[in-house]
């Protein structure tokens, strides 16, 4: 495995034991610095007054989306014209550089009453983060500046209520998912036209405890999200004291609107961490339930029918690759290096039909016909669609040995020798249409892969180099956490659909005669 040397590069912590470090080429933690500074500023023009009025600046832990934060260090001061200078000394044993680390900053009264806090992450201390960063904290009682609409609470838990008297008539979807180190076993509830009103999770995090998680939608937003979590040795600790966390977020139109924690009944203010974390989580969720009703509603009185997604071999060595979107009565055909076909359902004597102005498609059971106008071809559904011969299409296209020749220093360059872990992290990503943002070789043999499903949810991946071994999933839950070179290239596999758009220009990626997938330049 070649070493990117030139390039720095973080990810952040998947596990709690046995993680392995970035390559030398990562910034190493500052260990002589034994403070974090900063300035603190807001953009309001009020004079807050100094007997009355506060400054607390807190160094957390937030490496985990599923747990609390953890407090490292922790200051309060009176105010002062900003910009509010501040030095927080930590202990550097309690940093680790595996883990990921932000300051939190608020204004608050003498009753301790929130009246500023920072709506955005500041990273710090490890990754190539600063020890030395400006912190904007904005008013709590007006608008934040994303349109969130405060309320009093009464209309969202009326909206619960609601939601939970309703629950017995509501169609129930079982499920169960693996995330990272625990186990995830979940009902969906979705009302009879379809639309999600709320998921129940069950997380059994094994030594660390278990946790329940409800979300509720409303319109197909996010409208509530509730953990309640029992953690033991939770961040190192050790005993048998448990952790008990309670969260839990409201949310105006799938904006934050007001929130409560308590950890060990003490009652704090959710911070950025954990409400990023709830938005990314509940995405994920919905996601989650569109595949499984596109699973299910099949019509029960044709056994032919298909549903979800496929892929047809045709005798004359084309193939496609078809969703059938039963909910809609759509199928979406995407022929390698063509722009997708939408196809509306069409009446026929038995199995099923679809059909646009050109096109048709017509089948029973596991064969179908393609009709086109240069004629029809008899297809088949394949389980092994990645071995066929490239097929025919308009975009240019490149070899993965010249990949390497490349030289612009861009990581595919070294997609070569990245592919057996690609091709795993693909197998196991959470979403439908993954790409591929970004793949980086990593010590003790292992490789990170970074990647982006249809829905924009991003995760990263940690396995072995040769693909084989257990494959571990993380989803990356803001936007700050941006890796250097991070999508100049998108590489999406053959059997999902190319990134749409102006922004893209594509390649078809070609490996031995056989056609691998498309290599997407951002223009934009």
């Amino acid at each position: 495995m070649k070493i990117i040397s030139s390039t720095k590069m973080w990810v952040r912590a998947f596990f709690s034991i046995g993680m392995v470090t970035i390559l030398s080429g990562c910034a190493a933690l500052q260990t002589s610095s034994t403070s974090v500074t900063g300035t603190v500023v807001y953009r309001e023009r009020i004079a807050l007054s100094p007997d009355t009025t506060f400054l607390v600046v807190r160094l957390l832990d937030v490496s985990r989306a599923d747990a609390p934060s953890i407090e490292i260090a922790s200051l309060r001061q009176p105010v002062s014209n900003p910009p509010m200078a501040f030095v927080l000394p930590y202990d550097a044993s309690k940093i680790d550089p595996r883990m990921t680390y932000v300051i939190e900053a608020k204004i608050v009264n003498a009753n301790d009453d929130l009246l500023f806090r920072n709506d955005q992450s500041y990273p710090v201390l490890t990754r190539d983060a600063p020890s030395n960063v400006e912190v904007l904290v904005r008013p709590i009682t007006r608008t934040q500046s994303d349109g969130a609409r405060k309320t009093d609470g009464s209309d969202i838990s009326r909206d619960i209520a609601a939601i939970e008297t309703r629950l017995p008539d509501m169609r129930v979807i079982p499920g169960q998912y693996a995330a990272s180190d625990h186990t995830v076993t979940y009902k969906a509830y979705v009302s009879p036209d379809g639309e999600p009103m709320m998921v129940d999770e069950h997380r059994d995090l094994g030594d660390y405890g278990k946790s329940t998680v409800k979300i509720y939608y409303r319109n197909n937003q996010l409208l509530r999200f509730a953990e309640d979590a029992t953690r033991v040795n939770y961040g190192g600790a050790q005993g048998d004291k448990p952790l008990h966390y309670s969260l839990q977020l409201d949310f105006a139109q799938g904006r934050f609107s007001s929130g409560t924690k308590t950890v060990n009944g003490a009652q704090s203010t959710p911070d950025e961490h954990e409400i990023s974390g709830a938005l990314a989580q509940s995405k994920v969720a919905l996601s989650r339930i569109d595949a499984m009703l596109a699973q299910m509603n099949t019509d029960p009185t044709d056994p032919t029918e298909l549903a979800g997604a496929k892929f047809f071999v045709c005798d004359d060595k084309s193939r496609f690759f078809v969703t059938f979107e039963n909910r809609i009565d759509r199928a979406i055909v995407e022929f390698p290096g063509r722009e997708p076909l939408s196809l509306s359902r069409i009446r026929t004597g038995s199995g099923y039909g679809y059909s646009n102005e050109v096109y048709e498609l017509r089948g029973k059971g596991q064969d179908a016909v393609w009709l086109a106008p240069s004629g029809d071809v008899h297809c088949a559904v394949s389980a092994n669609p990645v071995s066929l011969a490239l097929a025919p299409g308009n975009f240019p296209v490149v070899k993965v040995t010249e990949l390497k020749a490349a030289n612009k220093g861009i990581w595919t360059e070294y997609f070569e020798d990245l592919q057996p872990a690609i091709t795993a992290c693909l197998a196991e990503n959470p979403g439908d249409l993954v790409s591929v943002l970004k793949a980086w070789p990593m010590n003790h043999g292992m490789v990170g892969v970074r990647t982006v499903n249809g829905n924009g949810g991003r995760y990263d991946c940690l396995v072995p180099a040769d693909g084989l071994g257990t494959v571990h999933t993380e989803l990356v839950e803001t936007t700050t956490n941006i890796l250097p070179g991070e999508d100049d290239v998108r590489f999406t596999p053959a059997s999902g659909a190319y990134p749409g758009g102006k922004c893209f220009s594509h390649e078809r990626l070609e490996q031995g005669g056989t056609f691998v997938g498309w290599l997407s330049q951002k223009t934009c």
